[in-house]
């Protein structure tokens, strides 16, 4: 009989296997990247563009040329395309970003053709009329004002700018840019850049899958590389007030490396045991004992060019001092003790089951290839993970926290009454 007073087992995963990526030639440029999943009946495919913000010179730009893609072609307006992805039971879904843009379709495999068709319909005859764009102007202006009545919105805002002052990656949209955006600008990064892409496909899948992408997606641009002159930042605080704001929005980062960095695995442990997770020192800290938050995380964003690290949670305003008190000691707990054996096996454990879980999902395989490809990055890289997590010392962890967690070298972004 079942002891359910006992905890279950646990068992040490020491690898993962990998599951195969198919790779082909797109015509005139590009890869088609492919993962077969049987029995699902369903399937995503990716086009993953260089039309990012690296690539523009403003986020307004990027987000608004996106999304005309959905706007109208030469045979639809929007409002079709839209009834028509509907009709064959598929979701669209555009993602602006920092270093890639895309554009997904998820279908039935019963219509795969169908939405090969209207993707690439919206890829390759996007009318991108002035009406439409001025709609769509007003729609995003509209959230964009929305967002910047959110405390947590806005702090996030001047945190990345500080972070990467006059660069793409501190960009952020603003009314004055959405404004004077022409269909010209528009035209211009769709030829230079959006028009520039991979493709990842996963699901189950026809026979002829190959053969039907490299039909429908026969143009292909190599995008130019766009030299970034990137400024150094300077720590500081930034702090926003205004009686409207309810609690007080804390964000706290510095820049700092991504995924092809040296001390890259020693570091997510390192941010694991700090706020990774839902039993992160924060966690118990900040929100189990003082009960002065729903949640506290800390995160490494790893960007193609770089990346940032960031600390980020909303509290009521009586308690932001203190919340930020607590911040910094458990930082410098970090880096003046060694983190116990069986604090530091629980996070390890915890990071390995939380990614071999994430290939368990349906299209989690080629997101995850998609990932480290975007970046130039082999799929092998996985391959080291687990060896690399529990490699990491309780000397390690102290060390890291010492060389990269400096609490005087992070920009505090607070925004609150």
């Amino acid at each position: 009989m079942l002891d359910r007073t006992q905890a279950p087992p646990i068992r040490s995963v020491s690898n993962i296997v990998l599951p195969e990526i198919e790779k082909h030639k797109l015509p005139n440029g590009g890869n088609l990247y492919i993962h077969r999943e049987k029995n699902t009946n369903a399937f995503k495919i990716e086009l993953l563009t260089r039309g990012g913000n690296i690539s523009a010179s403003n986020a307004a730009l990027v987000q608004l040329s996106m999304k005309m893609l959905a706007e109208g072609t030469l045979t639809r307006n929007g409002h079709q395309i839209s009834e028509h992805i509907d009709s064959l039971g598929s979701f669209l879904e555009i993602t602006p970003g920092f270093d890639h843009s895309s554009i997904s379709i998820y279908g039935l495999k019963k219509f795969f053709k169908e939405n090969i068709q209207v993707l690439s319909e919206m890829l390759y005859e996007s009318s991108f009329e002035q009406k439409a764009l001025n709609v769509l102007k007003e729609k995003e202006e509209n959230k964009l004002k929305m967002n910047q009545g959110k405390g947590s919105y806005i702090s996030s805002i001047n945190l990345r700018k500080s972070l990467f002052p006059e660069h793409p990656y501190g960009y952020s949209l603003s009314k004055e840019d959405i404004e004077k955006l022409s269909v010209e600008d528009i035209l211009a990064f769709y030829n230079s850049s959006i028009l520039s892409f991979d493709i990842y496909i996963s699901g189950d899948l026809p026979l002829s899958t190959v053969e039907i992408i490299q039909t429908h997606f026969s143009k292909n641009i190599e995008a130019t590389e766009i030299s970034i002159n990137s400024e150094d930042s300077k720590p500081e605080i930034i702090s926003v007030r205004d009686s409207k704001f309810i609690q007080s929005s804390i964000k706290i980062g510095k820049r700092l490396f991504n995924r092809t960095h040296q001390d890259y695995f020693k570091f997510i442990v390192t941010n694991e045991v700090l706020g990774g997770f839902f039993g992160s020192r924060l966690m118990k800290n900040i929100r189990e004992e003082k009960g002065f938050t729903y949640g506290i995380y800390s995160s490494l964003y790893p960007l193609n060019k770089e990346g940032y690290f960031l600390i980020s949670t909303d509290v009521k305003g009586e308690n932001e001092k203190e919340t930020l008190n607590e911040i910094k000691k458990e930082i410098v707990t970090l880096q003046e003790q060694l983190i116990e054996d069986s604090e530091l096996e629980t996070v390890k454990n915890y990071m390995i089951g939380s990614f071999v879980n994430s290939f368990s999902s349906p299209f989690a395989s080629i997101t995850k290839f998609k990932t480290l490809n975007s970046s130039n990055i082999e799929f092998k890289f996985y391959e080291q993970y687990i060896n690399q997590v529990r490699n990491v010392s309780a000397e390690q962890i102290q060390q890291t926290a010492q060389q990269y967690l400096d609490y005087s070298s992070m920009t505090i972004s607070l925004v609150g009454a």
